[in-house]
């Protein structure tokens, strides 16, 4: 029983790391089908949100069995109770995913992007820099290594700098041009998408220090 239980987080474990790769995956594609304007690309984003949807009500339901069926104490309580918590996690960034791919299917073939197309390097990066986070945060998951989840929490800074210079430069290009205001608005909704992906992998990489370590990584720095 107890070889098939070990078996059993083994395979949770890998199930999320598979879950969070296909996530990574669809924020990189979403973010450069925003940047370039390819609804092919977005359309790609979109399926591998439903293929991730699904992926999570399994890992989900199978932490809730084997809490429920296997009694675990302690550390393996710990790790599937953080589990359940990292896998949402994941869930709601592939939202915010999909979310900036239905802008580019349903918005931009209405809209004239060539005032903000200077700033799609910018976005780019700032998707990189997210989908970095995460893609980290998940390789943290999967070795249970505290000091890269670590890491990535410190990084969120440099997102949110990244940020909220972005959205300065929108703000400005709407103040320099009404007519671009509805372009302007998609862009800055897509910008705080990318930017709540970054908070996302945040908060994966502190339930994995927590995992690790069995402290709280506020608690633990202060």
């Amino acid at each position: 029983m107890r070889a098939n239980f070990v078996q059993e987080l083994a395979g949770i474990r890998e199930a999320v790391k598979l879950m969070g790769e296909k996530t990574t995956l669809s924020v990189i594609t979403a973010v450069n089908s925003f940047a370039g304007n390819n609804v092919e690309s977005a359309m790609r984003s979109r399926q591998y949100e439903k293929e991730v949807d699904s992926m999570y009500k399994e890992i989900d339901d199978r932490c809730i069995t084997t809490i429920a069926t296997q009694q675990p104490a302690a550390v393996d309580l710990r790790f599937l109770v953080s589990t359940i918590k990292i896998a949402n996690e994941i869930e709601r960034v592939a939202d915010y995913a999909n979310n900036i791919a239905k802008i580019v299917q349903k918005k931009f073939p209405r809209l004239d992007l060539t005032a903000l197309d200077p700033l799609s390097e910018r976005v780019i990066e700032l998707g990189n820099m997210a989908a970095g986070m995460l893609a980290d945060s998940i390789k943290a998951y999967e070795t249970n290594d505290a000091d890269l989840a670590s890491q990535v929490r410190e990084r969120d800074a440099v997102v949110n700098k990244l940020n909220k210079a972005l959205l300065k430069e929108i703000l400005n290009i709407a103040m320099a041009n009404p007519n671009n205001q509805e372009v302007v608005l998609e862009y800055n909704v897509a910008i705080r998408y990318i930017e709540r992906v970054a908070d996302r992998a945040t908060n994966i990489a502190e339930w994995v220090f927590y995992v690790a370590t069995g402290f709280r990584m506020r608690d633990k720095k202060s």
